[in-house]
């Protein structure tokens, strides 16, 4: 089994933030600040990145993981 902890309140905020800011296409615009945030502080089995530039921004998208758990956190 792989070694997983609680999601703490600030990475499920995060989570909500990329679903409610995701285009039609699922990606979330991020700040340089919060690329880095997503980056070194949110599971990679519930959100894909993408670097966009070179000035530290980039984007965000929950996988399928991120959306199940998404959906399944407005039942608790």
């Amino acid at each position: 089994m792989a070694d997983t902890k609680p999601l703490d309140a600030g990475q499920k905020h995060m989570l909500r933030l990329i679903a409610k800011e995701a285009g039609a296409d699922g990606w979330a615009p991020a700040s340089a600040p919060i690329f880095r945030l997503l980056k070194d502080g949110m599971p990679s089995q519930l959100i894909e990145l993408e670097s966009v530039g070179d000035a530290g921004r980039g984007r965000a998208r929950l996988t399928e993981a991120g959306a199940n758990l998404l959906d399944a956190m407005a039942w608790l």
